[in-house]
């Protein structure tokens, strides 16, 4: 009696692990790993397991975790005093993910439903990292001197930005070098936008390049090509965009890139509409209470693929 009194508040209960097989992943890679049970000191009924993949967000001081994928598990069974059960997990990340940064991370939360106990949930945390091409630019850059800033990678609803900072190459030129990036089969298209020093004060200009694979594989060729373009925007800024003061989004017209790097919810309706709730939100309040509101209004964001 007193084993089952203690099982419901949650000592000795069944507990349940996500075992993943590693940390470290590209976006469209599979994760593989076993969902594992352990009774407690008593036989218990477990309801259902739900496992979900999570994305945490933080920007500014605002911070959310949003469902990106529910991989439920609803069928009933009974786990008996220290028996272990096991079943393989498998989910595949969307292509297009945002990399994990300072502001960007991601979690598996298992939650296992005990009948008529305290339940017990399990968080696992796995990084994913930059695709190759995207990998190629940043190794390219960091051969220019240029270091990304501690804010680099933010995800701002639409697509993911990162910023450079010059440590010797345009050093005492350029404060930073911002870009976001689409990934096709034989190309990479980039959105540089550069903040230039001038005698009236800072400067910011934008320029956008395709750079084919055979060029981006090599990395030599790379860092040439963009130390060239980097020196002409800053010797030559008036020969490049400026961006306007009104009705102009950086990031406007990504949408129709191929593979934008954070771009599964460019475009969309839902995206707008978190990218609005993020740049509105003045911090008061329940943060999870404002992100539930916020997502009834609008509906389920279309996060990753069906």
């Amino acid at each position: 009696m007193f084993k089952k009194m203690m099982a419901k508040l949650g000592k000795g209960g069944a507990t349940v692990d996500l075992v993943l097989e590693g940390q470290d992943y590209l976006p469209g890679e599979n994760v593989h790993g076993q969902l594992v049970i352990q009774g407690g000191t008593i036989e218990q009924e477990i309801n259902k397991i739900d496992i979900e993949l999570m994305m945490y967000l933080h920007s500014g001081k605002r911070e959310l975790n949003h469902l990106l994928e529910r991989f439920p598990f609803h069928q009933a069974f009974t786990i008996l005093p220290g028996e272990k059960k096991s079943f393989p997990f498998s989910s595949h990340l969307p292509d297009d993910l945002p990399v994990s940064g300072n502001k960007v991370a991601y979690f598996f939360n298992t939650h296992l439903d005990i009948a008529q106990a305290v339940d017990h949930s399990d968080h696992d945390y796995i990084k994913v990292h930059p695709p190759h091409p995207l990998q190629k630019v940043l190794d390219a850059f960091a051969e220019l001197g240029l270091r990304e800033k501690y804010d680099s990678r933010s995800f701002n609803g639409y697509t993911q930005e990162f910023t450079l900072f010059p440590t010797s190459f345009l050093k005492g030129h350029v404060e930073e070098v911002e870009f976001v990036v689409g990934i096709e089969d034989q190309r990479i298209h980039l959105l540089l936008e550069v903040d230039i020093f001038t005698w009236t004060g800072e400067r910011e200009i934008r320029y956008e390049i395709y750079i084919e694979k055979d060029e981006w594989e090599n990395h030599e060729t790379l860092s040439t090509t963009l130390r060239s373009i980097l020196t002409n925007m800053t010797e030559n800024p008036s020969s490049y965009r400026i961006p306007t003061k009104h009705g102009y989004h950086k990031h406007s017209g990504l949408s129709k890139w191929g593979g934008t790097v954070g771009g599964f919810a460019t475009g969309a309706l839902g995206a707008i509409a978190l990218s609005e709730w993020i740049d509105d939100m003045d911090g008061t309040g329940d943060i999870s209470d404002s992100l539930g509101d916020a997502l009834s209004d609008i509906g389920d964001l279309p996060f990753g693929d069906d």
